[in-house]
């Protein structure tokens, strides 16, 4: 049945409402979450050992958790009232906790009780468990992932179309990383000025700061070979996917079966909030930007605190009065006979003309061998101006293209690459040219915030159309392009 999505869901629909009591204002909270760890570990993850009969009794469950506590109490301090009560009692009471506050079910089978975890609960512990367990984040591997899934969607969206909800929720979710990846960053920030001596403060940068809150790939985040730069053409696919009639009608038609739809319109609607996601990407330039201001201002505060800790004196004058006291002290409290201190130098005059340093010898002066200007021979002037006239014939700038079309078109309405007669290496270089300034343009009309390369000039006088048909010569073959002139306020 459809659940309206507009409709508050309250988390306690779906698990028991006393199950965070566990975990709240409780002394021992610390202890249950890690004993709910080690008793999911043992029974209820996907690599645990699993039961022989019907499930883990609770005599069984008993024995872990006395073997908990045994090793907790060796690690940690424990109140003097629970050393004294016995082990067995112990464990008995903090697994009555757990079943009380819904963590852990027991289920009767015949006259014996199974203790067995929900899977909604351990759904929510999992999820806790992730949180609690999250290290760096890595960017690249989430983007190519969504790209590869779009890319599936894109080219048969009749057996793919489930990955597509899939893609929209990873989109969504790296948007939430990015921003609060940015919080966090600015959340540390705020406890770095909390920090008063230096161990503490570099426990806290490395360890909270550097190790789980950085992206991982974060040195890599603004190149241009990250996976991050692909993601004009994954709205480019969206794009596709859905003004394409045909392939949104198969997700359309995913969407009302699977997520059993009663007609087309929610289908729809459903199927806009996940494009919308994707679309999101369009906002990761702004993100980035507040993430990188945000990282760059914790950097340059624990860079400025940690150059104040090497270069302060501290409170070196203090410990100098606190020394000269302790001498005094001393020579006090020795009435007939004179102190004697230990200063760390070696016995004997500490001025003498023999503790003097030899003076230092004068610098060598190195004088490196003069260079002698080359003087090339007529045959190497040749040759070198042989190579700039062979570089300029092949170099293809936008004044280039410009004037080469500008005298093929003429009055004419139109020209096209097949049309043009090669008759030396520039004509060869520029019907080249047209191929890849046809590509350029229809990525353009797909995308208008798409790169033109420093061509702007060159697309705002003529218009490149990218045809389905082919030409071949005896030099090359490529798709046609046709080339037409752009009249005078045709194009704003």
């Amino acid at each position: 049945m459809f659940m309206d999505r507009n409709k508050s869901v309250s988390l306690f629909d779906r698990v028991p409402e006393k199950i965070f009591r566990t975990l709240g204002a409780n002394e021992h909270s610390r202890r249950n979450w890690a004993l709910l760890d080690h008793l999911y570990l043992d029974f209820f993850s996907p690599e645990s050992e699993q039961p022989e009969g019907d499930g883990w009794t609770q005599k069984r469950v008993i024995v872990s958790v006395e073997a908990f506590l045994f090793r907790w109490d060796e690690q940690y301090e424990t109140s003097p009232e629970e050393i004294e009560t016995p082990l067995n009692a112990r464990a008995h009471s903090a697994l009555n906790q757990l079943l009380e506050n819904r963590w852990l079910s027991l289920d009767r089978v015949g006259f014996v009780h199974y203790v067995v975890m929900r899977p909604t609960v351990q759904s929510l512990f999992e999820l806790l468990k992730n949180f609690a367990e999250q290290g760096p984040e890595f960017i690249g591997g989430r983007v190519q992932s969504i790209r590869n899934n779009l890319a599936q969607v894109h080219g048969d969206p009749k057996n793919n179309a489930g990955v597509f909800q899939v893609a929209a929720r990873e989109c969504s979710a790296l948007l939430r990383m990015l921003n609060t990846t940015r919080m966090r960053v600015e959340e540390a920030s705020e406890e770095f000025r909390k920090q008063k001596s230096a161990g503490t403060f570099l426990e806290k940068f490395f360890g909270d700061y550097i190790s789980s809150l950085y992206i991982g790939d974060y040195a890599e985040l603004f190149s241009k070979n990250h996976p991050l730069t692909a993601r004009w053409d994954i709205i480019d696919m969206v794009c596709q996917i859905a003004d394409e009639d045909e392939k949104r009608k198969e997700l359309r038609n995913w969407y009302r079966k699977n997520l059993r739809l009663a007609n087309d319109d929610e289908a729809d609607q459903i199927l806009e909030a996940d494009i919308r996601k994707v679309m999101g990407l369009s906002q990761v330039d702004r993100m980035l930007t507040r993430l990188k201001d945000s990282v760059s201002k914790a950097n340059d505060q624990a860079l400025g605190y940690l150059e104040y800790q090497v270069r302060s004196q501290g409170d070196f004058s203090q410990k100098i009065d606190d020394v000269l006291m302790v001498i005094n002290n001393t020579a006090e409290s020795l009435v007939d006979q004179e102190p004697e201190l230990s200063l760390g130098f070696s016995s004997g005059n500490l001025f003498h003309e023999a503790m003097l340093k030899l003076p230092a010898p004068p610098p060598r002066i190195n004088r490196g061998a003069k260079i002698q200007k080359h003087i090339l021979s007529p045959e190497q002037q040749v040759r070198r101006l042989l190579r700039q006239i062979m570089k300029g014939n092949r170099l293809v700038s936008e004044k280039k293209i410009l004037d080469y079309v500008s005298e093929h078109i003429r009055e004419r309405q139109e020209i096209s690459n097949n049309s043009i007669p090669i008759t030396q290496i520039n004509d060869l270089c520029m019907a080249a040219m047209f191929t890849r300034l046809g590509v350029i343009a229809k990525r353009k009309a797909n995308n208008p915030r798409a790169v033109s390369a420093g061509l702007n000039k060159v697309f705002r006088e003529f218009e490149f159309e990218l045809t389905e048909d082919r030409f071949e010569n005896e030099y090359m073959s490529g798709p046609v392009v046709k080339v037409k002139r752009i009249k005078k306020g045709a194009r704003q």
